[in-house]
């Protein structure tokens, strides 16, 4: 789905997230948003989902301001990237992912559920391919333990399961199965 919508927000992301590395070291954030709008597309989603997917991140991670994507994309757009944006990081771990998934819940939109689905779905299979290949190390890098991402991905998915049905969640928990074999694998 090429559009000069679209090839304005793979350059408003690029000019947000530069060459910003994600956790780690661990390939770059664009490599990640652009994964979330390939997936965002591939399920059939509309031209907004898939620019917010591209911009998923950028109100969370970088200087962007909301003014920006309001002026370029609209409103609609906007509201997508904000219902999936994490609080400050300031607040602690667990706060900032259950303020998430309420904010993700309350939303009247299914663009910002097909969002949050298809950046999982890339977070899982990235999560769990870092710990087949690395072993347990590969977690050090983060800020909480294996249990609380545990928690964290069990409950984004039952929270879209529980508010919203599409096709993606299939993928969704396909990924998820993945991931919590390679967290058991990790408790033996």
């Amino acid at each position: 789905m090429y559009t000069p919508r679209v090839e304005s927000a793979i350059t408003t992301m690029l000019e947000a997230h530069r060459l910003g590395l994600r956790k780690a070291g661990r390939g770059f954030e664009a490599t990640h948003v652009l994964s979330v709008g390939l997936i965002v597309q591939d399920f059939g989603f509309d031209e907004d989902t898939v620019i917010a997917a591209i911009l998923h991140d950028t109100l969370e991670d970088t200087a962007l301001e909301p003014g920006v994507i309001r002026r370029r994309f609209g409103d609609h757009v906007l509201a997508v990237v904000e219902d999936v944006t994490e609080p400050p990081r300031t607040r602690p771990w667990r706060a900032r992912k259950e303020a998430y998934i309420e904010r993700l819940r309350a939303s009247p939109r299914d663009a910002a559920r097909a969002v949050a689905s298809a950046d999982k779905i890339h977070n899982l299979a990235s999560l769990a391919a870092g710990v087949e290949a690395r072993g347990p190390s590969f977690l050090d890098a983060f800020t909480t333990g294996i249990d609380e991402m545990v928690w964290y991905q069990k409950s984004v998915h039952r929270m879209l399961t529980d508010t919203w049905s599409h096709r993606i969640l299939n993928e969704h928990r396909r990924r998820l199965k993945r991931f919590l074999s390679v967290a058991r694998g990790l408790a033996r």
